[in-house]
């Protein structure tokens, strides 16, 4: 459907990987390491370019440029080998399914149905309160620049003590915060209270129902990821605990790390669309997760969805980016597709279903 070059962007970034896989720890693999990361996020395919990104390494631009040269798939994987160290690549299979930069942008170009300009709300993202860089005010602002008209702050709650979630006061505290935004600028652009609860090994929430009034609540595993046993009843759980708007990144995985959570996908899905709560598709270029291959699955199941950037930092909010082109490699019409909903659609949906921040 859409016409990447032969030797892409993500196919050099793979031969990068595995060349810096395939050497000892030390400041050669870092090199190739830093690369293969450069050709990943770079936001135009570097075939028939002129310059290679200005964050490839000065020691890598070499390798870079001889893979860059390479007329197939094959020739690549052929000079991969040749160049190759000692070790075999070991995160191999935890990086497909992922679009780089330039994939992203491929995929939007291609698609004026679903424009990214046309996304009104700002969903999942994070201030200093937890383990954000800026403060609420300045990625409120920071969203209604980029035309949102709606957005919801998702800090993580304290059941994931590695990133100082918000207990009990600090809830309260961003309540008032969040109240004082819309007093000021509600006209012109929404705020929305939600909270990153985790869900525990048993499938419960960390967040006790009688503190969930007034907050979106976005559920979110965070523990056990690397565990092979099949979680499904975790997720099935977690589904069933009242209040839950959406669930976050749920297959948990990250990008040459691990490959995520074992569940029976399809049965969660049908649960999810049951009890009306929405699907994360998280746009963070290290999660993208759902992956398209699954959103599909998830929309053929009957789901609805939210699009994240997982934003830590003003300039991360662009990642809702990311997300939006998984959705449309996944065949997700628009009106599964809760950002694009106006504020007075939104506020409808959530009455709906009881949820009421407004």
């Amino acid at each position: 459907m859409y016409p990447w070059p032969v030797v892409s962007n993500a196919v050099l970034a793979e031969a990068l990987f595995q060349l810096a896989e395939s050497l000892s720890p030390g400041e050669d693999r870092l090199v190739l390491l830093r690369a293969g990361y450069a050709v990943f996020d770079h936001p135009r395919e570097l075939t028939g370019s002129r310059r290679l990104p200005e964050t490839v390494p000065l020691d890598a631009l070499p390798t870079v440029t001889m893979l860059r040269q390479c007329q197939s798939v094959d020739a690549v994987q052929a000079a991969v080998q040749r160049l190759a160290g000692p070790h075999r690549p070991r995160h191999a299979g935890s990086r497909q399914g992922f679009l780089t930069a330039a994939d992203v942008a491929a995929v939007l170009d291609l698609e004026p149905r679903l424009r990214a300009q046309e996304l009104r709300g700002a969903v999942h993202w994070h201030t200093r309160a937890s383990d954000g860089a800026a403060t609420l005010e300045m990625m409120a602002r920071a969203c209604m620049r980029r035309g949102s008209s709606w957005a919801v702050v998702c800090d993580h709650s304290r059941g994931l003590a590695c990133v100082n979630g918000l207990d009990e006061e600090g809830v309260r505290l961003q309540q008032a915060a969040v109240r004082a935004w819309n007093r000021r600028h509600g006209d012109e652009m929404r705020l929305l209270q939600g909270l990153e609860v985790e869900i525990l090994e048993d499938g419960s929430l960390d967040l006790p129902r009688s503190r969930r009034a007034g907050l979106l609540v976005v559920a979110a595993v965070h523990t056990e990821l690397g565990d092979r046993r099949d979680q499904t009843g975790r997720l099935l759980r977690a589904l069933e605990e009242p209040g839950v708007w959406a669930l976050a990144h749920p297959r948990g995985r990250l990008f040459a790390r691990r490959g995520g959570l074992r569940a029976n996908w399809e049965l969660v899905f049908r649960q999810a669309a049951a009890a009306d709560v929405a699907l994360e598709i998280n746009g963070f270029p290290r999660r993208q997760d759902l992956d398209a291959g699954l959103a599909a699955v998830a929309a053929a199941a009957g789901c609805s969805f939210i699009l994240a950037s997982d934003a830590h930092h003003p300039r991360h909010l662009e990642f809702d980016r990311t997300a939006l082109a998984l959705a449309i490699q996944a065949g997700v019409t628009r009106g599964r597709l809760l950002n694009f909903l106006p504020v007075f659609g939104l506020e409808a949906a959530l009455d709906e279903r009881g949820l009421a921040p407004f």
